[in-house]
């Protein structure tokens, strides 16, 4: 029988703890110390005909079809992992960004965000001086990241409350089909429509954390 002394033991156990860190954590791919500007509006550059993604997952097929190029730069105000319904094997986190004049005057940290069932929500008291739900979905949106492979998805589930960060890739339009079962899911074009679908779908192929650079 082999005996294993207790300093073997301790360096087993930090090594078990560093890969277990290792491979939930993501990994920079390179760094940018330029300024990010959460006060400009997000670039977006409409596609004709666009190239298609194909993600096979637990017998479903989703074509993913490029609607736009977009880019956004904001601050995270919510982030809400899934792990249950046909969307969540393709897009695990949604995150929740302000970004341009609600931004600049700050009065985004006086409303208070959540997310839920794919939705994100928002509420202020009698005090709010802009008490405008348009205004304040102009400028905010919830981004359901469908990450381009596993490294963005890990930087993506790890982004915190007011982090600030820069989402590039596609807006895209989800066609899922699993024999006779079929499903499919479309990306906002538009920074001012509300409610159902007013969401962006982000095929996300880079992923920037203060200066950290995730591909």
């Amino acid at each position: 029988m082999t005996r294993i002394t207790s300093s073997l033991k301790n360096w087993v156990l930090i090594l078990s703890i560093f890969l277990t860190f290792s491979c939930s954590h993501p990994v920079a791919t390179s760094f940018d110390s330029s300024e990010i500007r959460p006060d400009e509006e997000p670039y977006q550059e409409e596609i004709n005909e666009g190239e298609k993604v194909v993600i096979e997952k637990k017998g479903w097929t989703f074509t993913l079809t490029k609607k736009a190029y977009y880019k956004i730069a904001g601050v995270v105000v919510s982030r809400k992992n899934y792990y249950t319904g046909k969307n969540s094997l393709i897009a695990p986190v949604d995150i929740a960004l302000v970004f341009g004049d609600l931004y600049s005057n700050s009065l985004y940290k006086e409303i208070k965000w959540s997310q839920s069932g794919r939705w994100y929500w928002w509420r202020y008291d009698s005090s709010f001086p802009r008490q405008d739900n348009n205004y304040i979905s102009r400028y905010s949106s919830n981004n359901h990241i469908i990450p381009a492979n596993d490294n963005l998805k890990k930087a993506a589930k790890s982004v915190s409350r007011g982090d600030v960060i820069v989402l590039e890739g596609y807006l895209v339009f989800v066609d899922g089909r699993k024999g006779e079962a079929t499903f499919w899911w479309n990306s906002s074009l538009s920074r001012s429509d509300t409610g159902d679908g007013s969401c962006e779908v982000l095929y996300l192929t880079k992923l920037r954390n203060g200066d950290n650079v995730y591909e």
